[in-house]
């Protein structure tokens, strides 16, 4: 494969790297390349047996930037057929390659009001149109870019003037990178979205609730609702008291009024993007 490289890069970088920076950075690209893995060998969920078989591994790192050199591990993967020539470190970086290239090419097109159609062949490849345009892909490559986008999401927003105006990675040594995000493109990968104006209630479980940010995640798992089945991200809409929403954490079922947040999706359609709870329905 090559010596690899992952660099960030910006003025904040210039007296020493803050660490909660070059961890965050590192983190999120981690997380994008475990997307490619679990999409090329189907493993739903990176456990601890499963980390390892497969991790990144560095090799060095240098300052004044933040630049570390890295290798793609595998370990005695059992990939089924045909084994480890078939999806090796280079297989799987060429697949977190190619999703940046999908995903920017997709995202611009819903940021400028377009709107991506999919056509998928009996071997699973995709051919997306975007108005006059036609671009072809492997069908893995769609099904990461699903996974990853919000960590492509999440690393692109640490860039900005002033702040990284680098993120980028490829093969050491070579000019043109593979990944490559900009001072300005930190909304390189966002998404439109729209607010329904209709309160809706739904049947959930409270799991997870921040009482700083009045932010926290809801399952519903109760089927023929106005929302579909799914954990959800939700805000706390207004300027209510948040201690009926940490006691409804304890509760197997809360109902809630909601305001549903629309993302544009580059894969086709709309989606849940985020629910604006607006109250707790009292049975």
């Amino acid at each position: 494969m090559g010596e690899m490289q992952f660099k960030i890069d910006g003025p904040k970088l210039t007296e020493g790297v803050p660490l909660h920076t070059a961890v965050a950075a590192l983190d999120h690209f981690q997380k994008i390349v475990d997307k490619s893995y679990m999409g090329i060998t189907g493993v739903r969920k990176i456990t601890a047996k499963e980390r390892e078989k497969y991790f990144l591994q560095t090799t060095e790192i240098r300052h004044g930037s933040l630049l570390t050199t890295f290798d793609i591990m595998l370990q005695g993967v059992q990939l089924g057929l045909p084994l480890i020539s078939a999806y090796g470190p280079q297989n799987i970086w060429d697949a977190t390659k190619d999703t940046f290239g999908f995903l920017k090419t997709v995202c611009t097109a819903v940021q400028e009001g377009k709107t991506p159609s999919y056509e998928f062949n009996n071997e699973g490849d995709a051919t997306v149109r975007i108005g006059d345009e036609v671009h072809h892909y492997n069908g893995t490559v769609i099904q990461i870019g699903k996974l990853s986008l919000n960590n492509f999401q999440d690393l692109a927003h640490m860039a900005g003037v002033g702040k990284l105006e680098e993120i980028s990675a490829g093969k050491s040594g070579v000019e043109a990178k593979d990944l490559f995000i900009g001072a300005n493109d930190s909304k390189m990968f966002d998404v439109p979205t729209k607010l329904e104006q209709e309160i809706r209630s739904v049947k959930c479980e409270v799991f997870d609730f921040n009482k700083y940010k009045n932010s926290g995640k809801l399952s519903v798992s109760e089927i023929g609702q106005y929302i579909p089945t799914g954990e959800f991200n939700f805000s706390i809409f207004g300027n209510q008291d948040n201690v009926d929403y940490i006691y409804s954490m304890l509760k197997p079922e809360v109902e809630l009024n909601c305001l549903i947040e629309l993302a544009i999706s580059p894969f086709g359609g709309e989606e849940i993007h985020k629910l604006h709870v607006t109250g707790i329905k009292v049975s």
